[in-house]
């Protein structure tokens, strides 16, 4: 097990699963990302787009949950970086 095994989700926090996506990921955040960029989602913050994103808070804004699996760099297998709004 490495040290990132130890950590956790990079977007969440909570136990990963495996590599998903360029990370090691949870199989929520693995499957949220899939489903933002299979069905085209755009997601809007209802709050000042600085939300936490944890375990027991991930499901309350989108938004800031996709932006953050950009930021910590989660990315679609064959291509460059999603260029986000």
């Amino acid at each position: 097990m490495c040290e990132a095994d130890l950590e956790g989700c990079p977007v969440c926090g909570d136990a990963v699963s495996g590599y998903h996506y360029g990370l090691l990921t949870c199989e929520s955040c693995k499957g949220f990302f899939k489903r933002t960029v299979q069905n085209n989602k755009s997601y809007a913050c209802a709050e000042s787009q600085g939300c936490k994103v944890d375990k027991t808070q991930r499901k309350r804004c989108a938004f800031c949950r996709f932006n953050k699996c950009i930021r910590v760099g989660m990315r679609l297998e064959g291509n460059a970086y999603i260029d986000n709004a």
